[in-house]
């Protein structure tokens, strides 16, 4: 089997997908490159992209890719673009985009939790490192050219999408819910915050309209 291409934008509802290919796929069949030592990060791809200093971006990168091809690895999924990858085929990636705001306010909410940043919601959202994070965890991938892309509120239809695409049986889950003390303790936006958000996130505004317009396309 060709290898399917997840292009895990950060808090966009990717966890749920990463869990259900665990679950149609066997673990020698899934190859994933997230945070250095994370508990998601397969142990190769921590030892390749974390591991190994004397190694160039580029061998870093072809180094998975003939992982990918010698281990015949079904699901490749990272927050880094797959379209880094010398293996990479777009017409066998796929994508999940969410609003700039929920998705903002999700990553602080992720960020807080994590004990990774010690600011208010306010500061947060300033730094240059935390602006349009949606685009680029994309990378260079083309958004007309990957084979499936959804949106987080229909996430159930993204899923069925998927499925009939390449003939999988991804199930419909939810996790990373919000717990009920971070929907009760985390900042509100209000309309002068959401607007100040798509201020600072103007390559993510301009993703997600993109990526909505597709997803109503593909759906007719």
């Amino acid at each position: 089997m060709a290898p399917l291409f997840f292009i895990h934008l950060p808090k966009t509802g990717g966890t749920s997908l990463r869990r259900a290919a665990e679950q149609i796929f066997p673990r020698s069949k899934i190859l994933m490159a997230y945070g250095r030592d994370a508990k998601t990060t397969s142990p190769f791809a921590n030892t390749v992209m974390h591991h190994s200093p004397e190694m160039s971006i580029e061998s870093k990168l072809a180094a998975l890719s003939d992982y990918i091809i010698a281990h015949d690895i079904a699901f490749f999924a990272s927050h880094m673009s797959a379209a880094y990858l010398p293996c990479y085929d777009p017409a066998r990636a796929f994508a999940l985009f969410r609003p700039v705001p929920e998705q903002v306010l999700s990553y602080y909410t992720f960020q807080k939790a994590q004990k990774r940043t010690q600011d208010h919601f306010e500061a947060f959202i300033e730094r240059p490192e935390n602006r349009n994070i949606q685009t680029r965890s994309f990378g260079i991938a083309d958004l007309d050219q990957i084979g499936v892309i959804g949106i987080l509120s229909d996430y159930a239809g993204f899923i069925s999408r998927l499925n009939a695409r390449f003939g999988t049986a991804f199930p419909v889950l939810h996790r990373n819910r919000r717990s009920p003390l971070s929907r009760l303790t985390a900042p509100s936006l209000g309309p002068e915050m959401r607007a100040h958000i798509e201020k600072l996130n103007p390559d993510d505004v301009d993703l997600y309209g993109r990526a909505e317009a597709r997803w109503r396309r593909d759906t007719r």
